[in-house]
């Protein structure tokens, strides 16, 4: 199961057993989901899922719950936040800090494993890439529908060779696993990918061959950063997001709490702060920046 998706369900499962918490007062939470970070889940088992913890929230809290939104772009998830559609949402990092400002967003929570949002640029030994620059003409991988791949890569390319030229690679990947793109590395079906690090430490834990043919040529580190983030709108009032959290962070203590936990694999409840995102937005300012200067004379700059 997607480390997403168990967050937003291990987030909706805390509320239901933590309902006598919550005032009679508080007003009725509507959950934005970003479906394509859902990389290895079928949208109708989102559905179907989320639906159902949906139900149980309502009737375990007596509180009005907004049917879960599920959104194909960050753009539309962006809009339904700004309409007022949804007050909480469950993202990637690098997709909210493109699209929101921290001024709109609060702290939230939500259930991970602790894994990191880590990204090692791995190579084949044999495929001779000492530097970027030998990159030129070689078979490059990376995941799919992943914000944090595309502009790390565009940003290495703009860092080796003033732009992000694409053309200079003989081609560009696309896989849904970063398991998969390790397995493109060691079977020559590729030359470089831009891998998580949870999932080249357990490729290796597996198999003790890719070590001896496969190499980290950089480490982008975010230092503990969560590769997926729950936060409120700013827009809630301090007293409800108070009192929601308070609720969620007790899952865990108890038996029931700690057997939710398990059945969706997360290690922990943590508390998920706006500053969380500050290591995405300087390498977002590094991308822009680069991008800018990479304009030809005369062409409007990218905001």
């Amino acid at each position: 199961m997607s480390k997403l998706l168990r967050c937003c369900l291990v987030v909706l499962m805390s509320w239901a057993l933590q309902g006598s918490v919550l005032a009679d007062d508080l007003p009725p939470i509507s959950i934005g989901f970003y479906v394509p970070a859902l990389r290895d889940v079928p949208r109708k088992d989102v559905e179907v899922s989320l639906r159902f913890w949906i139900d149980e929230l309502g009737a375990s809290l007596n509180l009005p719950f907004k049917p879960i939104r599920l959104y194909d772009s960050m753009t539309e998830l962006k809009l339904g936040m700004d309409n007022g559609d949804i007050n909480f949402l469950v993202a990637t990092s690098m997709g909210v800090a493109q699209y929101f400002a921290p001024e709109e967003l609060a702290d939230g929570f939500s259930g991970q494993k602790l894994v990191s949002a880590d990204l090692l640029f791995i190579t084949r030994r044999a495929a001779g890439i000492k530097t970027m620059a030998d990159l030129e003409g070689k078979r490059m991988a990376i995941l799919e529908n992943d914000e944090l791949s595309d502009v790390y890569l565009e940003t290495l390319l703009m860092q080796t060779w003033g732009r992000p030229d694409f053309t200079r690679l003989a081609a560009l990947g696309r896989e849904k696993r970063s398991g998969t793109l390790v397995h493109r590395l060691f079977f020559n079906q590729a030359d470089a990918a831009l891998v998580e690090r949870n999932a080249f430490e357990a490729a290796l834990a597996l198999n003790g061959q890719i070590a001896q043919h496969l190499q980290v040529l950089e480490d982008l580190s975010f230092r503990g950063g969560p590769p997926h983030i729950g936060l409120f709108s700013s827009r809630m009032a301090p007293q409800h997001v108070t009192v929601f959290s308070k609720a969620v962070m007790g899952l865990g203590k108890t038996p029931r709490g700690r057997q939710i936990m398990d059945i969706y694999h997360s290690d922990t409840m943590v508390v998920s702060r706006v500053s969380d995102l500050d290591p995405y937005r300087r390498l977002l300012a590094q991308h822009r920046a680069l991008l800018a200067k990479s304009a030809p004379p005369g062409k409007k700059k990218a905001p």
